[in-house]
């Protein structure tokens, strides 16, 4: 009994300093000891309060900042290895809550045609990743070890710093494609886009307006994304915007060839919420 008492109070004990160490980073930690636990604690803390716009990719996203550093409304549920796809199929099933806007990520959809299921899509079916959803202390985002990786991440990326009104001075908006549905020649990218179609229609009857990014970096030597991406835009009724492109490059800073450093995702999120306020279509 004695020992049981003991055991008891050191888990009390270990609960409440995870709960006071969330409490002084903001609510959540930013990455963790791989990409598997920085995603899935990204995700769950996104779903702790309704949010106004959820920004959906890969680790690209990841870098953005939301709502902890300010943007009030703003959830990141951005995979680092990862792609949007993973958790608009868990929106679809009713895993995930879902918001008003939903920014998809295209850098990242590449990956979803991958033919083996992701590690982060599978667990979003376990029972533990609902009861982190529900239960911060238990979560993947306040395992120890997220806080140290945090510390390395935040020192790597700088600082996000006072929000720039200018944002990245991009060129134009979210817009609809005009025209049918591009051909898609392989089987492949035509079922994911197939898919995708008919998984968002779902989501807008939910009351979800959907709006595909590309991110700075520009894409080297100016190519167009795959048809099959253009073809579930369109097919969707969703919205298109090449912010990549459209972004003045001196206002686009990397930390590694891919990732923004700390100022310039800050900028892009500014004209992201810009943007989605300013085109307001459905």
């Amino acid at each position: 009994m004695r020992y049981f008492a003991i055991l008891m109070l050191t888990l009390a004990a270990c609960f409440g300093a995870q709960a006071l160490a969330l409490r002084a980073v903001g609510g959540r930690t930013a990455k963790s000891e791989s990409n598997y636990y920085s995603s899935l604690g990204r995700i769950q803390a996104a779903t702790v309060s309704p949010a106004e716009v959820m920004l959906l990719g890969g680790s690209i996203t990841g870098r953005l900042p939301d709502r902890i550093h300010g943007y009030r409304g703003v959830a990141n549920m951005g995979c680092d290895g990862g792609h949007a796809v993973d958790t608009l199929r868990a929106m679809d099933q009713g895993l995930l809550p879902t918001a008003p806007v939903l920014v998809i990520e295209c850098n990242s959809l590449y990956r979803a045609l991958e033919p083996k299921p992701s590690e982060v899509g599978l667990a979003m079916n376990r029972a533990w990743f609902g009861a982190g959803m529900r239960v911060p202390s238990i979560s993947a985002y306040a395992r120890p070890s997220a806080f140290f990786y945090s510390l390395l991440l935040a020192r790597r990326m700088g600082d996000f710093g006072e929000p720039d009104p200018d944002g990245l001075r991009a060129t134009g908006m979210p817009v609809r494609l005009e025209g049918p549905s591009p051909a898609v020649e392989d089987p492949a990218e035509r079922a994911l886009a197939t898919e995708l179609q008919a998984l968002l229609m779902r989501l807008h009857g939910k009351g979800c307006r959907t709006i595909f990014v590309w991110y700075p970096p520009g894409r080297l030597g100016g190519f167009e994304p795959p048809s099959w991406i253009f073809s579930t835009i369109a097919g969707s009724h969703s919205e298109w915007w090449d912010l990549g492109v459209q972004a003045q490059p001196d206002l686009v800073v990397l930390t590694d060839g891919a990732h923004m450093a700390a100022p310039s995702a800050a900028r892009t999120l500014v004209s992201l919420l810009k943007g989605i306020a300013q085109s307001g279509t459905r």
